[in-house]
C-alpha cells in the first residue's frame, strides 16, 4: 500500500513540474496539444504555488486548494465533454494534495477527507455517464486517435479516484469499497499507444495491437481474478509486458489488496 500512496503523491508534483510534457498518466497529451484546459491550468497554478511554499505557508495553500475542490463540486455539471474530464482530474489532483498532504500528513481532517470523496463519487459518475466504451473498440476495430485517447483518459481517471478512495479507506481504517462494477471496463492500454505522439504511428501500432490481441482487449475483470502468489495466466502477462506506470500501479494494487485479504 504504501508504494501506491508514494506513487499517488508524485502525481501532483509532475503537474506542477519544469517539464510541461510530463503529466501523470491520466492526461492524455492530446487533451494539453493547445493549451491547458481551464480546470487543469488553474490547477496546475495551485500546485506550483504548493510546491514552492515553505511549511508554514503551505498552510495557506491547503485553504486555497480547498476553496478551489469546493468550486470544482459546486461546478462540476455545467461542465461538458472534455472540460468535465479535464475538472474531475484536477479535483483529482488536489484531492490527493489534502487527504495525504506531505510526509505523510494529511491536510484535513478525516471527516472532511470522507466528505470531499463523498462528494467526488457524483462527479466520477457524471464522467462515466459520458460513456466508458467506443463502438469501435466494442467491434474490435481501429478508431480514431482522439476519440481513443479522451476515452482512454475517462478510463484511467475514474480508475485512479478508485485508488484514492480505496488507500484512504485503509489508512483510515474505513471498510474498502469494491470495484466490481470496473470489471468489464477496458483494463489500461499499451504504453506505446498511450504515450505515441504521432497519429501515422499510431494507428500503425493500434492496428498492430488489434492483431495481437484478437479475443479482445484486456479486461479488468481478468486483473481483479489475479491472486496473489499464483502464476499469471497467458492474457495477464501478455498485458503486464506492455503496460506503462499506470499499468504498473495497478498490479502492485492488486498485490496489496490480495495480502490484505
Amino acid at each position: 500500500m504504501s508504494f501506491v500512496v508514494r506513487v499517488l503523491q508524485s502525481w501532483p508534483r509532475m503537474m506542477a513540474g519544469p517539464v510541461v510534457a510530463r503529466f501523470p498518466p491520466i492526461i492524455h497529451h492530446l487533451q494539453v496539444a493547445q493549451d491547458l484546459p481551464l480546470p487543469l491550468a488553474q490547477c496546475s497554478t495551485l500546485l506550483k504555488t504548493w510546491m514552492a511554499s515553505d511549511d508554514g505557508g503551505r498552510v495557506l495553500v491547503h485553504d486555497l486548494i480547498r476553496l478551489e475542490v469546493k468550486r470544482l463540486l459546486q461546478q462540476y455539471q455545467s461542465y461538458t465533454g472534455t472540460d468535465l474530464l479535464a475538472a474531475t482530474q484536477s479535483l483529482l489532483l488536489l484531492a490527493i494534495v489534502l487527504l495525504f498532504g506531505s510526509n505523510n500528513t494529511p491536510a484535513v481532517s478525516p471527516s472532511e477527507g470522507a466528505h470531499i470523496l463523498v462528494e467526488m463519487w457524483e462527479v466520477k459518475h457524471r464522467l462515466a455517464n459520458t460513456g466508458m466504451f467506443l463502438k469501435e473498440e466494442i467491434d474490435h476495430i481501429l478508431p480514431t486517435w482522439e476519440d481513443w485517447a479522451i476515452v482512454s483518459a475517462k478510463r484511467r481517471t475514474i480508475l485512479a479516484l478508485h485508488h484514492i478512495e480505496w488507500v484512504w479507506s485503509l489508512l483510515q481504517g474505513y471498510p474498502i469499497l469494491t470495484c466490481f462494477e470496473l470489471a468489464p471496463l477496458p483494463a489500461p492500454a499499451a504504453g506505446y499507444l498511450w504515450s505515441e505522439m504521432d497519429e501515422v504511428s499510431w494507428k500503425r501500432h493500434y492496428g498492430d495491437w488489434l492483431a495481437q490481441w484478437k479475443g479482445g482487449g484486456y479486461k479488468m475483470g481478468e486483473l481483479f481474478n489475479i491472486k496473489h502468489g499464483e502464476s499469471l495466466d497467458a492474457r495477464s502477462e501478455m498485458w503486464l509486458a506492455e503496460v506503462d506506470e499506470y499499468g504498473m500501479l495497478l498490479m502492485s494494487e492488486i498485490n496489496a489488496v490480495s495480502c490484505v485479504e
